[in-house]
C-alpha cells in the first residue's frame, strides 16, 4: 500500500502579521516630546506675559534646600506649630520660609476669561474670580504659588491638573508622561493680600510685563531663581 506522505508545514506568518511583532513595551519619548513641544509653541504665540512667584515649599526645606525664616519662624510659637506667626512677613510673604520664593519668573500663559460675582464667606461677602490657567512645563508650580498678569491682578494657583499621555502598556506617570504640567485654576487675590507685598510693585510689573521688541522680550533683568524650577525630587 502506498506510504503516506507528510503533511507540509505551514509557513511561519509574515512580521506584519504576527501579533508579537506588533508588541511595543517600551515608552515612546519621542510622543512626550512633541506633545509638550505643541503646547509650549501655542503659547509662546497666543499667551500673555506672566510673572511666576514659586514659594517654597514644605518638601523643599525636607530637602535641604532652604531655612525657616528668621523674622517670624523663630519663635516659640512657630516651632510649636509649624506655621509662620505672622501672615504678612515681609520677608518670607507668610511661607515660613527665608526669602518666601524659590523664584521669581516670566512665561507666557492663557487665562481664560472671568465673571464678577459675590459670595457669602468667613472673610465677608467677597467677589471671587476664579479663571483656569495654562503656562509652559519647562517648570513647576504647585497649590499657593503666584501669577501676576499685566493688569495688575495677582492670582493664586490652585493644585496643577495633570494631561498624560498614553505611550505604550506601562504604568502613566505623570512626571515622565505629562503634556500640560502647568494647567491649573487660579483666583484673584483682594489688594490686602500678603501677595501683593512681593516685589516688584503693582505700577513696575505693568510696566515689566508690558515690554515689547524681540519675540519674546528678555526678562533676564528681573528673573530671580534661586532653586532648581523643576526640583529633583519631583524628577525622579
Amino acid at each position: 500500500m502506498p506510504i503516506p506522505l507528510p503533511l507540509p508545514t505551514p509557513p511561519e506568518p509574515a512580521p506584519s502579521d504576527n501579533p508579537r511583532h506588533l508588541y511595543v513595551r517600551r515608552q515612546q519619548d519621542w510622543a512626550v516630546a512633541q506633545e509638550r513641544q505643541r503646547h509650549d509653541q501655542a503659547l509662546w504665540m497666543m499667551g500673555e506675559n506672566t510673572l511666576f512667584c514659586l514659594l517654597w515649599t514644605a518638601r523643599d526645606y525636607d530637602n535641604g534646600l532652604i531655612g525657616l525664616c528668621t523674622v517670624c519662624a523663630s519663635d516659640r510659637i512657630s516651632q510649636a506649630y509649624g506655621q509662620a506667626t505672622r501672615n504678612k512677613c515681609p520677608s518670607c510673604f507668610g511661607t515660613r520660609f527665608e526669602g518666601g520664593y524659590r523664584a521669581l519668573i516670566v512665561r507666557p500663559a492663557i487665562f481664560t476669561d472671568s465673571d464678577d460675582g459675590q459670595s457669602f464667606t468667613a472673610r465677608g461677602v467677597v467677589s471671587p474670580q476664579e479663571v483656569h490657567m495654562e503656562t509652559t512645563s519647562d517648570f513647576r508650580v504647585h497649590g499657593g504659588d503666584y501669577a501676576m498678569r499685566a493688569t495688575g491682578e495677582r492670582l493664586q494657583l490652585r493644585t496643577p491638573q495633570r494631561t498624560t499621555l498614553r505611550t505604550g502598556f506601562g504604568t502613566p506617570h505623570q512626571r515622565d508622561e505629562g503634556t500640560a504640567y502647568n494647567l491649573t485654576r487660579a483666583a484673584v487675590e483682594d489688594e490686602d493680600s500678603v501677595a501683593y507685598l512681593i516685589p516688584p510693585d503693582t505700577d513696575d510689573l505693568i510696566t515689566i510685563l508690558s515690554r515689547s521688541g524681540s519675540t519674546p522680550p528678555s526678562f533676564a533683568d528681573i528673573e530671580v531663581i534661586r532653586a532648581p524650577l523643576i526640583p529633583l525630587y519631583e524628577r525622579d
